[in-house]
């Protein structure tokens, strides 16, 4: 009897010992102890890549807190028209306009705040490329979207970290359970300025332009790929560290 009594202790005490050398199971449990990042108004964490080392914003720009689930609505964030800058526009309760900026002026026209609709793009002239407005969102100074020395990722950086050789996702489950905790949030749309699909789809910018479009991570119940979106319309964002 005393036998298996300390036999039974031995293992108990192995079993604690490799829950904590395995993290107990939290592999994706990457959040960093660092100094908050305040912008805009809203107060961030960083989370680390466990796939390349990158270090990323513990959440949407604009969100309240860490997604607690893909779904949470405390966690969506602010919805950008790409490459346009914090003028009012990305606030989900902001108003609506049919007029178009007139420039691009690295995304910036204080006298419009409105999210635009009814047009494919948000700006009326110049820059069909969209090379301007990405070179706007890739920005480390603090002008634009994203905190000092954060940028809007590309494409590249979405595929290396959430598909193939990264966490390889395969709908909105596997993007809320990766380290970057991504939520359901939907899509403002360009037609109407009306949030439609949170819960059911998520759509996260990236600072890639495609044509007379531009690139984003898509994730719903089913797929989880990249796509080309209207520039109009308003999606999510997540920054990178430079």
């Amino acid at each position: 009897m005393v036998k298996r009594k300390i036999l039974h202790i031995i293992a108990l005490s192995l079993g604690l010992t490799l829950f904590t050398a395995c993290g107990g199971g939290g592999s994706n449990s990457t959040t960093d102890t660092t100094t908050p990042i305040t912008h805009n108004g809203t107060t961030y964490g960083t989370v680390t890549s466990p796939f390349t080392g990158k270090v990323w914003l513990d959440r949407n720009l604009g969100a309240a807190r860490v997604c607690e689930s893909f779904d949470d609505v405390a966690c969506y964030g602010d919805y950008y028209q790409w490459g346009r800058n914090f003028d009012g526009h990305q606030d989900s309760m902001s108003g609506i306009t049919i007029v178009q900026i007139t420039s691009i002026n690295g995304g910036r026209e204080s006298s419009i705040s409105d999210f635009i609709i009814k047009s494919e793009d948000w700006v009326s002239i110049g820059n069909s490329t969209g090379s301007l407005r990405a070179q706007n969102w890739q920005k480390i100074d603090g002008s634009s979207v994203c905190p000092v020395s954060f940028r809007v990722p590309t494409l590249a950086e979405f595929q290396a970290e959430l598909l193939g050789t990264g966490a390889n996702i395969q709908n909105k489950n596997d993007a809320f359970s990766v380290f970057l905790k991504l939520p359901t949030s939907g899509i403002r749309k360009f037609s109407s300025g009306a949030l439609v699909d949170g819960g059911g789809q998520g759509h996260v910018w990236a600072s890639s332009p495609n044509g007379s479009r531009s690139g984003n991570v898509f994730f719903d119940s089913n797929n989880a790929v990249l796509l080309s979106e209207l520039r109009s319309q308003g999606l999510s964002v997540r920054c990178i560290k430079n």
